[in-house]
């Protein structure tokens, strides 16, 4: 079930990027009206903040069905992640904050997919509280990985890259990656797809553990047996 969702994700992110910044990569007519004619004037206006799909805020012009699309990414995301949480077999306490990181997935995602339903901005203020999360949530999952790696157990080395790809995937790492490839006044022309391509590698991860022992990745059998 994690797979699917995490391919779910990916479908939907790229859907909801591509939606936005096709007009950077092809000769696509611009998403909006009131854009320049110009592919290159027209990519580098849609960089504002105004048309992220991601927790919009007035003034917010929405992308067809792109908001809806990224909160049905986050949602499957954060559903993926509280599964794959709940399901290792490791303390307690691992469980529980491997979970609270979905969670934090499921925050984003509803507040964006209600904005794309109804067209405007709708519950995006999130709590006070909730926003130094986003700094600290990649020394979350990093943790999570290495504790994972550090187990010597069959799918220790498979869980580990799990979690580095969901600190990939997250947004504040997202914007520095996909500045340091594409630098922008604002939103990237990656935004959207760096995560996407993390929750591939994600579910790779979470496919492989499906896979018979004599069929793993080398790495992680010379790992479980070393």
């Amino acid at each position: 079930m994690a797979v699917v969702l995490l391919a779910t994700s990916t479908v939907t992110g790229l859907q909801a990027a591509w939606s936005r910044w096709a007009v950077c990569y092809v000769d696509a007519d611009p998403p909006l009206g009131g854009l320049p004619d110009d592919r290159a004037a027209a990519c580098e206006a849609l960089q504002d903040h105004r048309y992220d799909n991601t927790l919009p805020t007035d003034p917010w012009a929405p992308i067809a069905d792109a908001a809806q699309r990224e909160g049905v990414s986050y949602l499957a995301l954060g559903l993926a992640v509280v599964l794959v949480a709940v399901t290792v077999r490791d303390r307690r306490l691992v469980r529980a904050v491997g979970a609270a990181v979905g969670v934090m997935w499921l925050a984003l995602a509803v507040p964006t997919l209600r904005s794309g339903l109804a067209g405007e901005p709708v519950g995006s203020d999130l709590p006070a509280g909730v926003a130094p999360l986003a700094f600290v949530m990649p020394f979350i999952t990093l943790t999570l990985a290495a504790f994972a790696a550090a187990r010597g157990t069959r799918d220790g080395r498979l869980e580990g890259l799990f979690w580095v790809t969901m600190t990939a995937a997250q947004p504040l790492p997202e914007f520095f990656v996909t500045q340091m490839l594409w630098s922008s006044y604002d939103s990237s022309p990656l935004a959207g797809f760096v995560r996407c391509v993390a929750v591939v590698g994600a579910g790779l991860a979470v496919a492989a553990t499906l896979l018979p022992a004599s069929r793993r990745p080398a790495l992680v059998r010379r790992r479980a047996h070393g």
